[in-house]
């Protein structure tokens, strides 16, 4: 088992440099945008997603001052490994994974930027190029606007930090 989730890492770390939706999604987004990822079976170790050289990284440590706070379970990095086609269908398989019943195959986000640094790093822009199934999945959970988009993320902050990411 523990080769299985040292590859979730390794996977994961592939995914985001190679894999071409994830390089366009990557493209989107500001060189200073920054997330913080955890793994379900590696407790409060973190590692940082970061643009360098034109490409996206997962390195040691956390993000001082991520936009967005990930933690992926082994099952969630294979379900997203597998799936195919553009920005969109990586969009709607990562938020399904977020909403997953299953906790052993879910993808836990917790937003840490405020919407106003959100949408100056590309992350507004990055949903609108998910496309109308994106879209859809927004309206059906009642983020049909702007506006209601500001609101969630304001809903989101106020939880603050989960406890697997405190040391």
């Amino acid at each position: 088992m523990a080769g299985s989730e040292e590859t979730a890492i390794e996977r994961l770390a592939r995914l985001f440099q190679e894999h071409p939706a994830w390089v366009e999604a990557a493209r989107l987004l500001a060189p200073e945008a920054t997330s913080s990822v955890y793994f379900s079976h590696r407790p409060r170790q973190a590692w940082r997603l970061e643009h360098r050289e034109g490409h996206t990284r997962l390195l040691p440590g956390a993000s001082p001052d991520p936009d967005l706070v990930f933690r992926f379970t082994p099952a969630a990095v294979d379900r997203l490994a597998e799936a195919r086609g553009g920005i969109g269908d990586f969009a709607l398989e990562l938020f399904s994974l977020a909403l997953e019943a299953d906790a052993a195959a879910r993808v836990e986000i917790r937003v840490a930027a405020p919407f106003p640094r959100l949408l100056a790093r590309g992350y507004v822009r990055l949903l609108l190029a998910g496309g109308p199934r994106l879209a859809a999945l927004g309206a059906s959970h009642g983020v049909r606007t702007p506006g209601a988009l500001r609101r969630l993320v304001r809903q989101l902050r106020r939880r603050g930090p989960e406890e697997w990411e405190t040391a």
